[in-house]
């Protein structure tokens, strides 16, 4: 700005006065200056009628009005100075200079030979000795480079730079419009977001590198537009993620027909470098009639809903529904609160008996994890124990369990009954089980025969060659290894032979179903006697009808657990069964 007002106070002198002098007092002619100034200057008046002419224009001024040497014949009409039909800016500027005598600044454009040039304008009025405006200067800066500048900079802060397609930001924008617009418009059903994501594009990145990546991704952008219509928004939210914003649709089968669109049309081979490449997409949809109508909150239940579709499957369309997301927010606070009750030991191992079918003796006791949530009660270990899976709070659900066991394997030092304690498949995958077990042993001074390893065959099949090392290992120090939930896999037979294991604990299931000669009698039959001969203790679990206690005593099943003896009790409720002559045998 300073810049400029200078500009304008140097033109403002040499145009108000006549000459200017040096200090030999030689004359100098004004236009000498003008013609050096990096600034456009015409000197303009009206005319009987009231038009505008042109009286001067600097060599700046004519290169941009790309105006030839031939036509530089003074005075000469605004119209001839620059014949366009948007000149009228220009003309309306000056006219109110001229009536008002005050300096003016504004921004107008010519097109010229197809390009247009944007330009910067300052009015400068000069008055005679009658205080009657006779002459208005109009300077001209061409500002073309600095506005196609602020456009390209425009284009990239709204626009992915890689495919070209609106960012996030952006879409964030025209979301915000379309929501605004179906409010307004009742006529309007309602509007509805995509969210794409491409499915193992990661496989694609490790296989022929990221520049190959980005061509796929333009491929897939390109795919995607001609799936929509032209007044959809395409966008690219991130790496592999795309969003398609409808925004106004009549009916739901619109959204289901586009869904469909793109996935058949995703099914096609992209040709990467010579390399067919075949994928899918999982899409998460989520309209103004499920949605609140934030954009914030559309953006995110669609994205809710393309990670269902990635649980589901892949390659597949899920719609939001807002039950399904309340419920992923529960689990979201749920695992909040896990954390908090691990931090605070705020969680209690229950302990069910297992006993000796043929002297009614309790051999061991199983440690069961328990969470009395102080608002929600009891809260299921089905629910829990996933959640700790999931999130990676099993380590140390999974420790705390060991360490809590082992405390009391110590306060029932009198009694000397071994404890079995559950561990993970994921904790096995995700922490150093075999070293864990053996610090903790060591910590509190226990020998291996009072604590056995309770894991499942779904636990085994995760990763077979780790575990079975790693249960080498645990059984070296003494510990014995169960089995847990026998016959609900597909593979168990051969586990009993090449998995150093010690009991099989038969799943609650059987015992069920359990009756005199038929199928699951004749299976437990056969188990039995199998794991006889390999000398394996046997458990039966769930156990609560005592015609089933009869039928198992009879196929020389080992131990029993389940609400026949005891449900999973504190502590201090099973210390009298270990100290007395418990229930079921009185």
């Amino acid at each position: 700005m300073e810049a400029t007002d200078a500009k304008v106070a140097l033109i403002d002198k040499a145009f108000g006065q006549s000459n200017l002098t040096d200090e030999n007092t030689n004359f100098i002619d004004t236009s000498i200056i003008t013609e050096k100034l990096p600034v456009g200057i015409l000197v303009c008046s009206l005319n009987n009628a009231n038009a505008i002419e042109a009286h001067y224009l600097n060599s700046f001024a004519a290169e941009i009005f790309e105006l030839p040497d031939n036509k530089k014949q003074f005075p000469l009409s605004i119209q001839t100075l620059w014949p366009h039909e948007d000149n009228y800016v220009l003309c309306n500027q000056i006219h109110d200079t001229f009536e008002t005598g005050k300096h003016g600044s504004f921004e107008w454009r010519i097109t010229l030979k197809g390009a247009t040039h944007f330009l910067s304008s300052q009015l400068i009025p000069l008055s005679g000795k009658n205080g009657r405006i006779h002459q208005v200067i109009c300077t001209i800066e061409d500002q073309t480079a600095e506005k196609m500048a602020e456009k390209n900079l425009l284009h990239h802060a709204f626009h992915d730079s890689l495919t070209g397609q609106p960012n996030r930001v952006l879409f964030r924008n025209k979301l915000e419009d379309a929501v605004n617009e179906c409010e307004r418009n009742e006529a309007i059903v309602g509007c509805a977001v995509f969210i794409i994501n491409i499915d193992r594009f990661q496989q694609v990145n490790e296989s022929f590198g990221h520049s190959a990546g980005d061509r796929f991704l333009i491929a897939m952008a390109s795919t995607l537009r001609r799936c929509i219509s032209g007044s959809d928004i395409l966008a690219r939210l991130s790496g592999d993620e795309f969003a398609i914003l409808v925004p106004s649709f009549e009916s739901l089968d619109e959204i289901k027909a586009i869904s469909d669109t793109i996935h058949d049309a995703i099914k096609a081979p992209y040709d990467l470098d010579g390399n067919e490449i075949y994928t899918s997409v999982s899409i998460g949809i989520t309209t103004t009639l499920s949605s609140d109508g934030h954009p914030e909150d559309l953006i995110r239940d669609a994205d809710f809903a393309m990670h269902q579709a990635k649980s589901a499957g892949k390659a597949r369309s899920e719609i939001y529904h807002r039950a399904s997301h309340h419920k992923a927010r529960s689990q979201f606070h749920l695992e909040t609160e896990l954390r908090r009750a691990l931090e605070r030991r705020d969680l209690e191992l229950y302990y069910q008996p297992i006993v000796d079918f043929k002297t009614g003796d309790i051999v061991a006791l199983e440690a069961l994890t328990r969470w009395n949530h102080k608002d929600r009660g009891f809260v299921s270990p089905v629910e829990f124990i996933a959640l700790a899976e999931e999130t990676n709070l099993i380590v140390d659900l999974g420790r705390w369990a060991l360490d809590e066991a082992c405390c009391q394997i110590n306060n029932w030092a009198d009694v000397a009954v071994p404890i079995n304690v559950n561990v993970s498949g994921v904790q096995f995958a995700r922490d150093d089980v075999k070293t864990v077990v053996a610090n903790t042993l060591d910590h509190h001074k226990i020998n291996g025969d009072m604590l056995r390893i309770e894991l499942t065959e779904s636990a085994i099949m995760a990763n077979p060659t780790v575990i079975s090392e790693s249960l080498q290992f645990i059984r070296d120090r003494g510990i014995k290894i169960a089995l847990d939930d026998f016959g609900t896999g597909y593979s168990s037979l051969n586990y009993l032979h090449q998995f150093p294991l010690d009991v099989i604990k038969i799943d609650r299931s059987f015992i069920n179903k359990l009756e005199w000669d038929n199928d699951p009698y004749k299976i437990l039959q056969m188990i039995g006697m199998l794991a006889h001969n390999l000398g394996l203790e046997t458990v039966a679990e769930g156990l609560e009808d005592p015609e089933h206690l009869a039928m198992l005593r009879g196929m020389n099943f080992d131990y029993g657990q389940g609400y026949y003896y005891s449900p999973p009790l504190p502590a201090d409720a099973i210390t009298p069964m270990l100290t007395d002559k418990p229930s079921w045998k009185k």
